[in-house]
């Protein structure tokens, strides 16, 4: 419980986890669960397109059938296998197949395990199985030594003779809910009451108006705590491009301590643009003090939110009006001034600026300046805006050329994202090589990638005559990757460019790959 473990495997695509049949067609996620009485369980959703199905024509209707097999390994070990049939739901004569949804629950112990899914269309001879391979891991619950924590702590179990007890908090991974009814008869999909459909897919299109979500939170019902105490349970959707907060789509939730404390939560996201997030839950104690997080990935379509609508509906003018930005009147200044964030904003402002910015609207330039440094410093966004200039300045002095601003360069937006690498190493008359530099930072990060250590950046001079340098390559994350670096750089001196070779002759002087490996 202390690892999500939400996947979504679509087989419409070939991935290297699964192999597909020809016509075949199903999405499949799991979470975990814990029961209080027999343990962890890993929960399966497996849904059947049926369009993709060859039916079977029955008196006025249809319907299709597939054989699925469940196979649990660790190593020789195999602590679950299963093969059943489903047959899916009577379809009437000339409607659209439906589709529909086989769940199981798999009790398992802590470990990590293999799972293998396969699926048959028992009534098309022609195609193959499709199988699902992926790995599982089912933590097992943190116990402390009672020996260190105040009296009156309940524990649930002994280690070695002595009493110890799980932390105090843990939580499910979050399942993603299509619909949900009350429950009249106890079944699987069935929880706290209602039954649960599963959405098997992290994609969000137009015509769904809200994501649904369940997760159960587990802590002890600790002794001699007063009846007022309670703990905080926080859910929000964030963006997963720079983790800035939604606004609209958060709730707190205060809840009593209890053994399983189910959570069944709805978020309207009919005005949510395209984008990609994150759909967060955080359990915090009474004294706001983080004990657990889980964070699940979707992604989202809405034509019907232009970047217009986003622009224009968020902040307070009033908040605008009065502050550093309207002191800016000149238009080309401010045109200026939103070029040169371009290197620390999201896509989604990239294309607010690039293709929906009316450049002659000084109240819209002013409002999404505002905007962009309040959501990067909420007490003082003046004072960031005026640190970032004065780092712009400092690469358009250093890496303008007759072409680009500074900021537009490869060069100046890899130092205004990251920062001043650590070392440079400039090398500009190798005689075999192009003028190159490589780039050297300890730790990397920005506003919208985790921390990253030890990465380089290669820029190579690859015009004559230019200024331009190029990033040719680079080993971080999200950042252009090639192979064939070191070559390309001293192509100049190769009579003939062999796209099979990915590495150079160490030519006279050539010691490109010497200060990669070891830059000074």
């Amino acid at each position: 419980m202390k690892k999500i473990i939400w996947v979504i495997l679509l087989l419409i695509t070939v991935t290297d986890s699964a192999v597909f049949a020809q016509n075949l067609r199903a999405e499949f996620a799991m979470a975990e669960f814990e029961s209080p009485s027999d343990g962890p369980y890993l929960e399966t959703y497996l849904k059947l397109k049926g369009n993709s199905l060859v039916p079977v024509t029955v008196g006025d209707g249809y319907y299709a059938e597939v054989l699925i097999t469940y196979h649990v390994s660790k190593g020789v070990w195999v602590p679950f296998k299963d093969s059943y049939i489903v047959k899916g739901p009577l379809n009437a004569t000339g409607s659209v197949p439906m589709d529909f949804i086989d769940q199981r629950r798999i009790p398992l112990k802590p470990g990590s395990y293999d799972l293998e899914v396969t699926i048959k269309d028992i009534n098309d001879s022609l195609s193959k199985a499709a199988t699902i391979i992926q790995k599982v891991v089912i933590e097992k619950q943190k116990l402390k030594n009672l020996d260190s924590e105040p009296e009156g702590t309940s524990y649930l179990d002994t280690v070695k003779g002595k009493p110890v007890y799980r932390s105090t908090f843990s939580m499910s991974s979050i399942q993603l809910v299509d619909s949900y009814s009350e429950t009249t008869t106890p079944n699987i999909l069935s929880k706290v009451g209602y039954d649960l459909i599963p959405y098997t897919s992290d994609y969000y299109p137009e015509e769904r108006t809200d994501i649904t979500f369940y997760v159960e939170v587990y802590n002890l019902q600790l002794e001699n705590l007063p009846a007022d105490k309670k703990f905080l349970i926080d859910m929000f959707v964030e963006n997963a491009d720079d983790g800035r907060i939604v606004e609209g789509l958060r709730k707190l939730s205060k809840r009593d301590y209890a053994e399983v404390v189910p959570v069944l939560q709805s978020f309207p996201i009919e005005r949510l643009s395209s984008g990609n997030y994150n759909l967060v839950i955080e359990v915090r104690s009474d004294e706001n003090k983080l004990m657990e997080r889980r964070s699940l990935f979707f992604q989202r379509t809405n034509n019907s939110v232009t970047e217009e609508y986003v622009l224009e509906n968020q902040g307070s003018e009033n908040d605008m009006y009065g502050s550093f930005v309207t002191q800016y009147q000149n238009l080309d200044q401010l045109k200026e001034y939103l070029r040169c964030l371009h290197p620390i904003s999201t896509q989604e402002e990239i294309n607010q600026v690039n293709r929906r910015m009316n450049f002659q609207d000084k109240n819209m330039m002013w409002k999404f300046m505002y905007n962009f440094w309040k959501k990067r410093d909420t007490d003082n966004p003046e004072q960031a805006w005026l640190t970032y200039w004065k780092e712009v300045e400092k690469v358009n002095a250093n890496y303008s050329n007759n072409l680009r601003r500074g900021y537009d360069t490869d060069r100046g937006r890899v130092y205004l994202q990251y920062g001043p690498p650590n070392t440079i190493s400039p090398n500009y008359f190798e005689p075999n090589t192009y003028p190159y530099e490589i780039w050297h930072y300890y730790k990397l990060k920005d506003q919208l990638n985790a921390e990253q250590s030890n990465k380089k950046f290669v820029f190579a001079n690859l015009e004559r005559g230019s200024k331009e340098f190029t990033l040719i390559h680079s080993d971080a994350k999200n950042e252009i990757t090639n192979i064939r670096w070191n070559y390309d750089l001293q192509i100049r001196s190769n009579s003939v460019n062999d796209i099979d070779q990915e590495d150079s002759n160490d030519g006279y002087g050539n010691r490109s790959k010497q200060f990669y490996q070891n830059p000074y």
